[in-house]
């Protein structure tokens, strides 16, 4: 059974990572609020999974003040390269991110080649 929540916070909860399994994804999730744990590249890349497909419904993630770096932002990235559902991606105050990080961010921003293939 599919869980009906649409909006999940853990803000300063101490989390590192989330195991999400691939096969049961929440098809109802939209909000994802995981700001000031210790998310890192490893836990991106578990979140990672939320973000692949077009199968994904989260249109907010919030991983403000964690310990993500530029290893990390490239995950997400890759993750949200074929992505048409994330409207807000919260990276703030992550002090691994430097402008390798910013540039792979920018980059993404200016590819409009996810947003054309919906049209």
């Amino acid at each position: 059974r599919d869980s009906p929540i649409h909006t999940l916070s853990c803000n300063y909860c101490g989390i590192e990572a989330i195991e999400i399994d691939s096969e049961h994804i929440p098809k109802h999730l939209t909000t994802l609020r995981l700001r000031g744990n210790r998310i890192n590249a490893d836990g991106c890349r578990q979140l990672s999974k939320l973000l692949q497909g077009g199968d994904s419904t989260l249109k907010r993630l919030f991983l403000r003040n964690n310990k993500i770096d530029d290893d990390g932002v490239a995950i997400l990235v890759d993750a949200l390269r074929n992505n048409t559902s994330l409207q807000i991606l919260d990276l703030m105050s992550n002090e691994g991110i430097f402008a390798e990080g910013r540039k792979l961010c920018l980059k993404l921003v200016n590819d409009v080649s996810s947003i054309t293939a919906t049209l």
